[in-house]
C-alpha cells in the first residue's frame, strides 16, 4: 500500500488508538466506530468501540467495501472521550422509586425528588421516543425540562404537560453518558 491519505489515517488510528468511523456501502446509516488494530492493502481490522467507550469486538472488513472513513467530528470525539476515560461513566446509584396510586402519579413522583439531580428520560404519549434531560421545575400540571442531546449539549428548556408523560426513567446508561458529556462541556 502506497503512502497515501488512507494509509496516513489508518496508521495514525493504529498508533494513537484514535477512533475513526467507517461506513460500508449499502449499509444504511450505520457507522462503525473504533480504532485500527491492523491493516493491509485490502483489509482492515477495527477494534469496535461502543458508544459508551467499551471494546465491542473486532471487525475485519475489505477496504473496497467501505464507502467512507470519518474522523475528528464531535460524535467520534465522544467515543474517544469515554474510551480514554472509562471511569467517567458512573455506575447506577438510584435503585428504588416510590410509586403513587394517585391519578397524577407524575406529580407525586417528581415531588419525591426521585431523580436526585440526575438526567431523567421522559416519554410522551406512549410514542416510544425518549427525551433525556434535567428537571428544572414542575407543578401539578406542567414540567419544565432541560433536554440534553446525545453529545451532552443543553437544548434550552421545554415545558410538557404532566398528563402527556407516559413513562419516566432515571439513571439509565444513556442518560449517564449524556450527563458526563454535559458536565465535561461545562468544565471546559
Amino acid at each position: 500500500m502506497e503512502n497515501n491519505v488512507l494509509v496516513k489515517l489508518l496508521s495514525h488510528s493504529k498508533t494513537t488508538k484514535t477512533a475513526i468511523g467507517i461506513r460500508k456501502y449499502n449499509d444504511g446509516d450505520d457507522l462503525y466506530v473504533g480504532y485500527i488494530v491492523d491493516y493491509t492493502d485490502s483489509i482492515i481490522v477495527l477494534q469496535h468501540i461502543s458508544k459508551y467507550g467499551l471494546e465491542d469486538g473486532l471487525i475485519v472488513e475489505k477496504i473496497e467495501n467501505i464507502e467512507s472513513f470519518e474522523t475528528e467530528d464531535e460524535y467520534l470525539k465522544t467515543y474517544n472521550y469515554f474510551y480514554n476515560n472509562p471511569s467517567i461513566l458512573k455506575k447506577q446509584t438510584i435503585k428504588k422509586i416510590e410509586l403513587s396510586k394517585e391519578d397524577n402519579w407524575q406529580y407525586e413522583m417528581f415531588k419525591s425528588k426521585f431523580d436526585k439531580g440526575k438526567i431523567v428520560t421522559v416519554e410522551l404519549n406512549n410514542s416510544g421516543i425518549d427525551t433525556h434531560g434535567f428537571i428544572v421545575d414542575f407543578d401539578e400540571i406542567y414540567l419544565n425540562f432541560k433536554p440534553i442531546t446525545n453529545l451532552g449539549v443543553d437544548e434550552g428548556e421545554i415545558i410538557f404537560k404532566l398528563s402527556d408523560i407516559s413513562g419516566v426513567s432515571v439513571d439509565r446508561l444513556e442518560s449517564r453518558k449524556r450527563e458526563a458529556l454535559y458536565h465535561s462541556k461545562k468544565n471546559v
